[in-house]
């Protein structure tokens, strides 16, 4: 486990098999996956972008709401290939190492769950958010779910940060996330909403709207989703 060359995390062959153990019912992605949900509404028939795929989750996510097929990709080749041992259907699975291998304006629109957070540098994640755009067909959504800037410091059911201190753009920080199979240490980047606002409207999209979603019951939680806002989700859209 560690960075790539250009500074991007990556994934040893275990810990992409334990990250490819966790679901969405009943843990902190929940909430972020619940609010992408409401916001794509009826997605049925539909090919989308899944950017940052990892082991698949967010795929099959995409497959369950209706999708009739998902390119997904991701930089690194271990969570592809235990994304791949899934074998879910309607589903492409793809490396990338810089632009995606689709044409332009071929999707009827692009999410990415929790992967903006391990982009180190602002220049990578307008180059990241500029390639999505390139894809997307005209009005298409692209809708980004990262940890909140507020999210830092607490202890959440499925992963916690425990470094105290205040953060700058651009710091990394450990990320401590809780399996089925065990706990895994990442290194997660902290960004401000203004530094995701701004990467994503250098790309040429126009955001419609920002939320800090909560749980659907905060008093189920003991942890700190009942009261800090565990993620950010921005929704943009492709207006040229």
């Amino acid at each position: 486990m560690g960075s790539t060359a250009d500074d991007r995390y990556s994934y040893t062959g275990r810990n992409a098999e334990l990250y490819g153990s966790l679901g969405i019912e009943g843990t902190t992605y929940q909430i972020g996956f619940d609010a992408v949900a409401e916001l794509l509404g009826d997605i049925r028939g539909k090919t989308f972008l899944d950017f940052g795929c990892g082991a698949g989750r967010s795929a099959r996510f995409l497959k369950e709401l209706g999708a009739q097929h998902v390119y997904a990709v991701d930089h690194d080749q271990n969570m592809i290939d235990e994304a791949l041992s899934q074998e879910l259907a309607g589903v492409t699975f793809l490396h990338i190492d810089g632009p995606i291998s689709l044409p332009d304006a071929s999707t009827d629109g692009a999410i990415s769950m929790n992967v903006f957070i391990e982009i180190r540098t602002l220049g990578a994640m307008t180059r990241a958010c500029a390639e999505i755009a390139r894809i997307l067909r005209p009005g298409a959504p692209f809708i980004l779910e990262s940890s909140s800037p507020m999210a830092f410091s607490h202890i959440f059911r499925s992963y916690s940060y425990p470094h105290a201190g205040p953060l700058r753009s651009g710091e990394t920080t450990p990320c401590i996330v809780t399996t089925p199979g065990g706990q895994i240490v990442i290194d997660d980047t902290y960004w401000t909403e203004d530094d995701y606002v701004d990467a994503v409207g250098q790309a040429g999209l126009t955001v419609t709207t920002i939320d800090y979603p909560w749980p659907r019951d905060r008093a189920a939680w003991s942890t700190d989703e009942a009261v800090i806002p565990p993620c950010i989700v921005i929704e943009a859209r492709k207006t040229g």
